[in-house]
């Protein structure tokens, strides 16, 4: 049987793009043709190349770091460095040469530029998840056709990396969300927020903290599946007992 590949760290997934990157902006400064816009190119990369750099610090010093949506964001920087690279090599040729392999016109460098662009919002999104007070409700340029997504990211990251306060701020924002909206539950249960949820129910001597925590996954636990997996992270008699004291 074949082994199961390991999952890469956060700081090794927020490495990979800080090589690239570095790749980008060394074939940008010997670029041959479209000198201009490879100079601008290289320019938004270095910009998306510090953001990341703080990002590696931040997750270094972060305990618990939720880091669902940091590698998807991370996945979608590779796909934009990897497109600037491409990019880039093609001005290593000048005259005939550069005719034969490749042409490259302002319109492909403000194309890859606009996605670079998105790139830096969404690393800006990020290193706010780890300073922010309270949820993040600000809206990363991946998330900017469902708002829904990055509203769930941003409370389920306050409910396992915040302060108290804003983790009960979060809890219930989750319960309010969930509340007769089955996309919703969806979306909080596949990226990752129940496991958080119970960690606040079962680990936090606040009831405030656990009562926020209790309802947001009862109003999650509305289909087999997700009543299984509360179960069997011992959540339900948690639930009954710290909801059974309000009565």
């Amino acid at each position: 049987m074949a082994a199961v590949e390991e999952e890469k760290t956060l700081q090794d997934e927020l490495s990979l793009p800080i090589l690239l990157a570095d790749r980008v902006i060394k074939l940008a400064q010997e670029a041959e043709s479209s000198k201009q816009d490879c100079s601008e190119l290289a320019k938004q990369v270095d910009r998306l190349s510090q953001l990341l750099r703080s990002a590696v610090r931040l997750a270094s010093t972060t305990q618990s770091v939720y880091d669902r949506p940091v590698r998807r964001i991370v996945a979608e920087v590779n796909k934009n460095l990897d497109r600037a690279l491409n990019l880039v090599r093609k001005c290593k040729h000048s005259g005939i040469l550069r005719q034969v392999f490749a042409i490259t016109t302002t319109a492909d460098f403000r194309k890859v530029l606009n996605l670079l662009e998105s790139s830096i919002g969404d690393m800006k999104w990020v290193i706010s998840i780890f300073d922010a007070d309270g949820a993040n409700l600000s809206l990363p340029p991946i998330a900017s056709n469902d708002p829904i997504l990055s509203w769930v990211w941003s409370s389920i990251a306050t409910v396992q990396m915040g302060q108290l306060k804003a983790r009960v701020d979060a809890a219930n924002e989750l319960a309010s969300l969930a509340r007769d909206n089955d996309r919703n539950k969806k979306i909080i249960v596949d990226e990752g927020g129940v496991t958080p949820l119970l960690k606040l129910l079962k680990e936090s001597s606040s009831p405030d903290a656990q009562i926020a925590a209790a309802n947001a996954l009862i109003n999650l636990a509305t289909d087999s599946e997700r009543v299984r997996f509360i179960a069997d992270a011992l959540g339900i008699p948690f639930i009954v007992q710290v909801l059974g004291t309000r009565r």
